[in-house]
């Protein structure tokens, strides 16, 4: 409690007091306000952006790091925030953030109380997940709607479970691999429903955007892609951002829709854990607070009871976490690919499956 304690508070607080608006809220703030104001069709326009940037931040640098380039349903959900002002909807943002890690924690950490809360405190005090907060992204938020998701898959509530989880794409890069295992082991109604409610959002976004808001849109992201930043905690840090590690990328997918079949007749937890790391591992696009989504992978994959080989590897990821910047990338990726390898094997413990 007390380790909790200490690095939230220099991890989260003192930045944020010392600059509210210096986060990754402020840029889906600008872009709810642009669509507001001067429709949803020029939320990507680069000139409107360095305008109200400029405005809310006067003395910030205007950089790649500082573009809206997220889905447009990310801006709708902060559209009603958009009356309390940039600062107050970052205080409203971190408080849903901190709820929704706590109905997560409700719905998948394993055990019971008192031992369960260990788990909650264990990742209020872990560095991924704390960095993330202290940007106010939107992590936290899609780690809830997996394990609702995972709760009403367990629950037999497949077309439920699949319209929450199409819910993700306000941020898709988290989850984005999951949808193939849950094809593959046999979950396709999940998938039939998560494709059908991501399929209406991405719809509905194109028509309000129109054709000048999706050209903008794609030469942002273009601008994006060559951000080395963006791919620092993938693979590219190992194999270089070329064509070897887009290979290496399909190849994981490949590999998670081969596990997805191989472990058709375990649980809804274990499928859910496999997609998650799966994804960790193949992502193109990712940063260290992405790595919060393995939270809810540890607290499902922790229920079958897992050999104490893969506890503690568990533990030494969670410390390459911890240290991830003066350690690289390498330590994490490396023990995400071994449990990665180690989901191709059967549990020592195969609960039941609802079908």
């Amino acid at each position: 409690m007390i380790a909790a304690a200490l690095t939230g508070y220099f991890v989260v607080v003192v930045p944020l007091r010392a600059d509210i608006l210096d986060n990754d809220l402020t840029l889906i703030y600008i872009g709810a306000r642009i669509g507001l104001e001067h429709g949803w069709s020029h939320i990507y326009s680069l000139a409107l952006q360095h305008d109200l940037f400029a405005q809310l931040r006067p003395h910030a640098v205007f950089n790649a790091g500082a573009l809206f380039v997220s889905p447009p349903p990310y801006a709708w959900i902060v559209v009603p925030l958009t009356i309390f002002g940039a600062a107050g909807a970052t205080y409203i943002w971190l408080a849903l953030s901190l709820a929704a890690l706590v109905a997560a924690w409700r719905l998948a950490a394993p055990g019971t109380m008192p031992h369960k809360a260990l788990w909650l405190l264990g990742a209020l005090a872990w560095y991924p997940l704390l960095y993330g907060l202290s940007l106010a992204q939107p992590d936290l938020v899609i780690l809830a709607l997996a394990a609702i998701a995972w709760r009403l898959a367990d629950a037999n509530r497949p077309y439920f479970a699949g319209i929450v989880l199409g819910l993700s794409v306000i941020k898709p890069q988290l989850l984005l691999i999951l949808p193939v295992v849950l094809l593959f082991a046999g979950r396709w109604r999940i998938v039939a429903a998560w494709a059908a409610t991501a399929g209406l959002l991405g719809a509905a976004s194109l028509a309000v955007i129109g054709q000048q808001g999706l050209n903008d849109s794609l030469s942002l992201l273009a601008d994006v892609q060559h951000d080395a930043n963006n791919r620092y905690f993938t693979l590219a840090f190992l194999l270089g951002p070329g064509t070897l590690s887009y290979a290496a990328q399909v190849a994981v997918a490949a590999a998670a829709a081969i596990a997805g079949f191989l472990n058709r007749h375990n649980s809804s937890a274990r499928i859910f854990a496999l997609g998650i790391v799966a994804t960790t591992l193949g992502a193109t696009y990712w940063h260290l607070q992405d790595f919060t989504i393995l939270v809810l992978a540890v607290w499902l994959f922790w229920r079958e009871r897992p050999s104490i080989p893969l506890r503690l590897l568990l533990l030494v990821m969670a410390i390459a976490g911890e240290f991830a910047w003066p350690l690289t990338p390498l330590p994490i990726l490396l023990g995400v690919a071994v449990w990665f390898a180690a989901m191709f094997t059967s549990p020592r413990r195969a609960p039941a499956v609802a079908t």
